[in-house]
């Protein structure tokens, strides 16, 4: 998107000083609107994979009120996280790609009751969800010796594999089951790796990133599509109440042919072509082309995307697609909104934890929080328990 230089160097001027800066273009963003009242006060807690070296790998918890902070140790570097739907204290966290580990938290306990491994041949790319009823917990991976993308199935009382189909691309990344229930919508990243090798890419010159949406009770392949830019990687997604999925992109800036900056933001709805979210040069070119998380606030309608290499996150509008804002935050990566639907949540490596008004995208520094001795890893989610140890 060209910008005339005066704007680039007020939007510069702005990221130096670290500012929030939103820029609302709609006329209603007030708290009546968006239905947030007083609520009473609940244990809600952020929940986080610890350390970013062996040894130091672990689960963190916090609660909201930054009066309390639990910690264990895994033998593997965590990623991303699910809740059960119908066992609110169950929650999954599976490691780090290429790992082949997953551990099961129960949070009345404050303990790991489940271990559970990728199947001979097989290895997680850090994510998973369950089924709308709770009984079965879907986790992307990849077959070893082919690169083939799957989706395994296991039952949610054992955690032991009950089945698998394809992701109908390479490397799946992030997954997430539709407001209907019966439909899981894959980021296939596209990016062929190998647990020999390690994270580097074997496939730059091929590489092939899609959206799919799988039927999770056939495993077919319902729809696919493509961003345009072939050497952008669809790595993490966040779906909206009403189905609009919001699309986080990484650039192989190594395999392109050309400079251009590339926006790292989309979104799609089903039976639609995916759109690309425009942001001025200044903002894009901040990013390194690297979009770590992403997620969707339901009640104002905004999605927030986290840039932990462009120490940033940005806001877009669901509905008029406009940029909404921006925030200056070293090395953010982890974003969740509150279980109220009041703040985003903003965490980096450092420990900190800062919330961001939903309606106002203004920095709210009485629910910022510093964490010593704490490294918030690349995710964080948000639940709510009552018997949290």
């Amino acid at each position: 998107m060209k910008i005339n230089a005066s704007r680039r160097s007020f939007n510069q001027a702005l990221l130096s000083i670290g500012a929030t800066a939103p820029m609302l273009s709609h006329s209603a963003w007030d708290l009546n609107w968006l239905g947030l009242g007083k609520q009473p006060r609940s244990s809600e807690y952020w929940l986080s994979a610890q350390g970013q070296s062996q040894g130091q790998y672990g689960l963190g918890w916090a609660d909201t009120h930054g009066e309390k902070l639990s910690k264990i140790s895994t033998p593997f570097r965590g990623h991303g996280f699910c809740q059960n739907p119908t066992q609110l204290d169950h929650i999954i966290m599976f490691s780090r790609r290429p790992g082949t580990e997953g551990i099961r938290l129960n949070l009345s306990s404050g303990k790991i009751d489940t271990t559970f491994r990728s199947a001979p041949d097989r290895h997680m790319h850090g994510h998973g969800c369950f089924s709308a009823d709770g009984t079965k917990l879907f986790c992307a991976e990849s077959e070893i010796s082919t690169g083939k993308g799957k989706i395994s199935i296991r039952d949610t009382r054992t955690l032991t594999l009950i089945g698998e189909f394809d992701s109908y691309g390479i490397g799946p990344h992030e997954i997430a089951l539709m407001p209907d229930g019966n439909t899981l919508v894959v980021a296939n990243g596209g990016l062929l790796t190998h647990p020999d090798s390690g994270r580097e890419i074997l496939n730059l010159n091929s590489m092939r990133a899609s959206l799919a949406y799988i039927d999770i009770h056939s495993g077919e392949l319902l729809s696919e599509h493509f961003i345009p830019e072939k050497k952008a990687s669809i790595r993490h997604l966040d779906v909206a109440n009403d189905g609009t999925v919001a699309i986080a992109l990484q650039v192989q800036r190594k395999a392109m042919g050309h400079n251009k900056l590339t926006p790292l933001a989309a979104i799609h709805k089903q039976g639609q072509k995916i759109i690309l979210l425009q942001a001025p040069e200044a903002l894009l070119s901040k990013l390194n082309d690297y979009m770590g998380s992403v997620k969707i606030n339901n009640t104002s309608r905004i999605a927030a995307f986290a840039s932990p290499k462009g120490n940033l996150a940005m806001f877009w509008h669901l509905d008029d697609l406009s940029l909404q804002g921006y925030h200056s935050f070293h090395d953010v990566c982890g974003l969740a909104v509150s279980q109220d639907n009041k703040y985003f949540v903003l965490s980096n490596s450092t420990g900190k934890i800062r919330q961001i008004n939903a309606a106002t995208l203004k920095l709210d520094k009485d629910k910022s929080f510093n964490f010593p001795h704490t490294s918030w890893d690349n995710h964080m989610i948000t639940v709510l328990s009552s018997n949290t140890k």
